[in-house]
C-alpha cells in the first residue's frame, strides 16, 4: 500500500527515523488517522470536504507503514499534510514563544557569564 501513487510523481523512499522519533510520530498519526476516521464514520453528513479527509487518511496509513519499513512514495499531498501538521504543532505547543522565551534566558544569562549550553 505504501508504494501506491496515485497522484504520480517522486521516487520511493525508505524511512530512516530515530525510535524516539520514531515513537511521537507513530502516536501523531495515529491520533491524526483515528480522529479523521472518527469524522468519516460519525458525522458523514456534516463533512465539507470529505475526499480530503479520504486522502489524508490514507497518507497517514502509508505514513504509518514508512515507519514500520515500507517504502513511501511522497507527492505534494502528503507534503502539504506534513506542512499543516507541523504548523498545528508549533501552534498547539506556541513553539514561537517558546523559543523566543529561552532566547532571551539564554542570552540574559549570557551577559551575565554563563556558559550557552542547551
Amino acid at each position: 500500500m505504501a508504494r501506491n501513487n496515485p497522484t504520480g510523481g517522486g521516487e520511493a523512499v525508505a524511512l530512516t527515523v530515530s525510535s524516539d522519533d520514531r515513537d511521537f510520530l507513530r502516536r501523531v498519526f495515529r491520533m491524526a488517522l483515528d480522529g479523521i476516521r472518527d469524522e468519516l464514520d460519525n458525522y458523514p453528513g456534516d463533512l465539507r470536504e470529505p475526499t480530503r479527509l479520504h486522502r489524508e487518511a490514507g497518507i497517514y496509513e502509508t505514513l504509518l507503514a514508512g515507519l514500520d519499513g515500507e517504502e513511501v512514495v511522497p507527492d505534494h499531498y502528503m507534503r502539504d499534510l506534513l506542512r499543516d501538521l507541523t504548523e498545528m504543532n508549533d501552534r498547539e505547543n506556541e513553539y514561537a514563544r517558546v523559543v523566543a522565551e529561552h532566547e532571551a534566558l539564554l542570552g540574559l544569562r549570557g551577559q551575565l557569564g554563563g556558559e550557552r549550553r542547551q
